[in-house]
């Protein structure tokens, strides 16, 4: 699973729980495109902050097209009307956390599941 997110210790969190779910974490090298992490990874699933750059790159969703990879979408908090749009616009499963009576690990397992 690559991970894509801006901040350190969530991209650390989202590994133990990536890895909770027997997948194995792996993240962009400091500087490299999220489309050429995509190309050198191939992974199968790919969590995407929806306030990466890369959720707004055609060249990203592109290179996740051509390897077959899942995207899932995620805001770490309201607002998130954009991202909304962005999941509904590329077809890619989505959450927000906080979620109301969920736990991150939860969120995480059941868009995984999908």
């Amino acid at each position: 699973m690559l991970i894509l997110v801006r901040d350190v210790l969530g991209a650390g969190l989202f590994a133990a729980l990536a890895e909770g779910a027997g997948l194995k974490p792996a993240f962009a090298y400091v500087g490299e495109r999220a489309e050429t992490a995509t190309e050198r990874l191939r992974p199968s699933c790919i969590l995407l902050e929806c306030y990466h750059p890369a959720a707004r790159s055609e060249q990203f969703f592109a290179a996740a097209a051509s390897y077959d990879c899942r995207v899932i979408l995620f805001a770490p908090a309201a607002p998130w009307a954009d991202c909304a749009e962005i999941a509904r616009t590329r077809g890619v499963t989505t959450f927000v956390h906080p979620a109301p009576g969920e736990s991150l690990a939860e969120l995480v397992a059941d868009a995984l599941a999908e």
